[in-house]
């Protein structure tokens, strides 16, 4: 099994037995068919891996058939799907029910963290669709008077005393509006750091530290101070399982379900989630069991409802704002039982640069709603006391759980045109709740509702169906217990990676591949995920900061010839002649196109209207700016830009039309480059996972081919070991293709290692820290033939510290929506990518050469300490990892590596001579290189 030799290399790298579920390992989940299965367990994986290096422990005596198997010290580098892979080999071999890797599912988005975060990418694009600009309310209690907590406490003075809340989350930190009164401390826990203390430590490497202590606040703080908890005389437990709430494993989320009931706690709120999970699944059943009402936040900015809140059994929390109107970022859909506030709920906030001196603002996401509802839950098993709860339950047939769920849903505030199937029964009302008496609670309806029937489904609800189909073991024809994991996460990371804002939630840059068995037996519902993941891009490249503009009004202005291109002279050009002959060019430009591209009546209507309205876009645009123009001025003028100033254009057997190339600015430059422009095109490939279009490299050493890290970790999987060194795993069917439209064999060649690479993994946002830059070995012959001449790369770094005319060629895929989105916060990605690709008639996947100039040369870009960045203003496409950057000199030798971009702003790359000069990569591989 050659999933399990990755298996083997990570218990190499292990570092010795520890069951503590620390965060970022490599870890899985096993559920035994059987207790009697335990005995030969240990000695059964010690065969399969062929050695003792690893931890295995129980989860927890509550669930006897669930053991962690882990592996101490090796950071999670492994992609998902390739987790999956393993976890089902491991199934197979040990005969198991079930085996689920620990993923870091990124499901469970956290709006509130950009209060740290503001300017990160990620937090830019989560904005546009999840955060209210709205002002917070000027009474910090408006949302316990919201749920009429107020109206509660004088029905009842208790205030949820002796009343345990149980909270999963980062841990607490101190905080004058959390008084240490109400924490229990004595009952609490840190699973992820093995001892009693669930202090969070504010780390600011951390995403959002001070979550804990937010969300606890909203339950339990006492009054008097800046805000007020809803059970401001309740208890909270708090359960550090986790460094980030956005980032999900459910075995520390399940082994805090278990401590939760192991100290007798009344309630357990989550202000987390993420895929489905079958450890949290037979937790929480263990929990509803023992008497304990168990609820979770419906999620944030994804849509559909993350697990566990979208468990049956668990009431699902989602949120609204002061006006009870829908909050902007809620989760919804049939798995919400109810919704309380979610926009601009005050809180107490901790955070790493607070100066140990914490605040109490408004936050936003359903993890206040549920921390809101679980106060309120605490009043009510106060006023009616614990014992006849239970004794209530117990006359009807029921769980304490259920008997909750239909009070509260029976008593909810429901606004006018309430939509009940995505929000719940309704909004939270603390005082109808105390005043229906136990013996008047009515019995929950359990009528499902179809989706069809409901007008105003949302268009994740492909999503919501797999998660339930895993939660309730589906139909009988796929095994859910074996695969229910490995398809939610399929299905939410289809769902993502598809939408523009929501593909900076995704675990992992490249597209899943199904693991082999799932990939033969997965049902309908999930095969509906699969086509739409293969409609999006396979590899989706780092987000760049998005302090980047063009100098657009220059690039689109016809100068002299000599004279200078500056802003003022564009104007004065614009404002005089050069506007009809900006007019003639793109009308040359566009019927060169219809010649060259062929065309469709729609494309024909869309060259039409850039024509026609190039004047009127231009004065606008020179009188006020980009940020002003509409969506329909803004892909006139980006069209414009792409026909005269930044075109890209299609390689054909190593040439460029003359024609097209004509109608632009470059004209000289690529006469110049004329005759070294076919031997540089053989040395540009596209790199293929499977026949899947990744990204593209380029020949650099006899057999050695240049790209990204973030490329090479899609075709392959590291393991890191304990000294830091990197083992590549390669993934079957690498190849590289130098024809120039990616087509046949004759030019494909296989891609056997990963020599080196940068030594930090590339996440989702660019880091000018890292190197994203790899070296693969390629075979040197084929079938047909040898590996073309290596192309000369520029090896004095001063070249790369000059601004200068360049030129980006490579193989554009199919752009990521994220990097479609413009600048101006407007969401229409999907509008910009096919309105542009139909005027162009861009055809993705086939080699393209893209001029444009360096904006920022090396060692000028702030927060670049190793002189190693570059900025330019080429076509990209969106899509061009892995492409060589182009001087414009005797060879067209290659200056840079290209590894990020934006439509519409600009791109980032590696000088390649900075890189050898940094060390970084070993000098017994960059000094094979063809440097000149």
């Amino acid at each position: 099994m050659a999933h399990l030799d990755i298996l083997r290399a990570v218990s190499e790298a292990c570092e010795g037995d520890d069951p503590v579920l620390r965060p970022g390992i490599v870890r899985f989940q096993l559920e035994l068919r059987d207790v009697s299965k335990v005995a030969g367990l240990r000695k059964k994986i010690v065969t399969l891996l062929e050695a003792e290096r690893f931890s295995l422990a129980p989860l927890g005596s509550l669930l006897p058939t669930f053991y962690v198997l882990q592996f101490p010290g090796v950071p999670r580098t492994i992609a998902p799907d390739r987790l999956f892979a393993i976890a089902d080999d491991l199934v197979e071999a040990l005969d198991l029910v079930s085996c689920t890797p620990d993923i870091g599912s990124t499901l469970y988005a956290e709006p509130d963290a950009r209060a740290l975060r503001g300017n990160a990418p990620e937090s830019v694009a989560l904005d546009a669709f999840c955060w209210s600009q709205a002002p917070a309310p000027s009474d910090m209690h408006w949302s316990v008077k919201a749920v009429k907590a107020p109206e509660a406490w004088a029905i009842s003075a208790k205030k949820g005393k002796d009343v345990i809340v149980a909270q999963p989350d980062t841990g607490v930190a101190n905080h004058r509006d959390l008084d240490t009164e109400a924490l229990r401390f004595d009952l609490a826990t840190d699973i992820i750091g093995g001892d009693r203390d669930p202090t969070d430590p504010l780390d600011p490497t951390f995403a959002n530290p001070g979550h804990g202590t937010a969300t606890g606040s909203v339950v339990v703080s006492r009054a008097g101070g800046g805000m007020v908890g809803s059970a401001p005389a309740a208890s909270l437990v708090p359960i550090r399982c986790t460094t980030d709430v956005k980032i999900f494993d459910g075995t520390p989320v399940a082994a805090a379900i278990l401590h939760a009931v192991k100290v007798k706690a009344d309630i357990i709120t989550m202000s987390l989630g993420g895929i489905y999970s079958r450890s949290i699944s037979a937790a929480i059943g263990k929990a509803v069991d023992a008497g304990l009402i168990v609820m979770a936040a419906a999620g944030n900015c994804v849509g559909f409802v993350v697990y566990p809140a979208s468990d049956d059994r668990v009431i699902g929390v989602a949120g609204v704002d002061v006006n009870d109107k829908p909050w902007k970022g809620t989760s919804a859909g049939p798995s919400v039982t109810i919704s309380a506030p979610a926009e601009n709920v005050y809180v107490a906030r901790r955070t790493p640069v607070d100066g140990g001196v914490g605040i109490v603002i408004g936050g936003q996401g359903t993890s206040f709603a549920v921390a809101t509802t679980a106060g309120v839950a605490a009043l009510w098993i106060a006023h009616f006391g614990r014992a006849k709860i239970r004794a209530e339950a117990k006359r009807r047939g029921v769980s304490v759980q259920e008997l909750f769920r239909s009070a509260l849903t029976a008593t909810a505030r429901r606004p006018t045109r309430w939509n009940s199937w995505l929000y719940g029964a309704g909004i939270v009302n603390a005082e109808a709740l105390l005043r229906l008496a136990l013996s008047k609670i009515p019995k929950t309806s359990e009528a499902p509702i179809a989706p069809e029937s409901v007008p105003d489904a949302p268009a994740s609800m492909a999503v919501s169906q797999v998660f339930a189909e895993a939660q309730r073991n589906g139909n009988g024809k796929l095994d859910w217990a074996r695969f229910g994991a490995e398809a939610s996460f399929l299905a939410a990371d289809a769902w993502r990676r598809g939408d523009a804002g929501r593909s900076v939630l995704l675990e992992s840059p490249a597209r899943p591949i199904p693991s082999p068995r799932l990939a033969v037996v997965a049902p309908a519902v999930l095969r509906r995920s699969f086509r739409d993941a293969d409609a999006a891009p396979h590899l989706l490249s780092p987000m760049p900061p998005g302090t980047l503009r063009r100098h657009t009004v220059a690039m689109i202005a016809p100068m002299q010839a000599g004279q200078e291109s500056t802003l003022e002279s564009a104007r004065a050009s614009l404002s005089g002649t050069g506007m009809r002959d900006l007019q003639d060019l793109v009308e040359r430009a566009l019927a060169q196109i219809e010649a060259d591209s062929g065309t469709t009546l729609e494309a024909s209507a869309a060259r039409r209207d850039v024509l026609n309205k190039t004047e009127s876009v231009v004065r606008s645009l020179v009188e006020g700016g980009e940020a002003a123009l509409s969506l329909e001025g803004r892909i006139v003028i980006e069209s414009i830009i792409r026909l005269k100033g930044r075109p890209a254009f299609k390689i054909n057997d190593g040439v460029i039309s003359t024609a097209q190339a004509e109608v632009t600015d470059w004209a000289a430059n690529l006469f110049a480059a004329e005759s070294y422009l076919p031997d540089l095109c053989a040395t540009v490939g596209r790199i293929d996972l499977d026949g899947e279009h990744i990204g593209t490299g380029f020949l650099a050493a006899p057999g050695l081919v240049v790209t990204n890290r973030h490329v090479a970790e899609a075709i392959a999987d590291v393991v890191r070991s304990a000294d830091g060194a990197d083992r590549w795993f390669m993934r079957d069917n690498v190849s590289i293709n130098f024809d120039d439209r990616g087509q046949g064999n004759e030019k494909r060649f296989k891609v056997r290692e990963i020599v080196t690479a940068g030594a930090a993994h590339v996440g989702e946002s660019v880091d000018f820290a890292h190197l994203d830059m790899a070296i693969l070995d390629v075979e040197t012959e084929n079938a047909t033939g040898k590996l073309p001449k290596p192309i000369g790369l520029t090896m004095e770094p001063a070249e790369a510290q000059r601004k200068q005319d360049i030129a980006v060629i490579g193989y554009p895929a199919r752009p990521d929506l994220a990097a479609l989105n413009d600048p101006s916060g407007r969401e229409t990605p999907e509008t910009i990518g096919r309105r542009l690709a139909m005027i162009f008639g861009l055809d993705y996947g086939r080699k393209y050469f893209s001029p444009g100039t360096i904006d920022q040369p090396a060692g000028t870009i702030q927060g670049d300490g190793r002189d190693w960045i570059i900025t330019h203003d080429a076509t990209t496409l969106a899509g061009s990892s892995g492409s060589g950057v182009v001087r414009f000199s005797d060879g067209l030798p290659i200056l840079g590596l290209h590894f990020a971009g934006r439509v519409m702003t600009g791109n980032y790359a590696h000088s390649l001579a900075a890189v050898r000069q940094s060390a970084v990569l070993a000098a017994s591989v960059t000094k094979r290189l063809n440097w000149t």
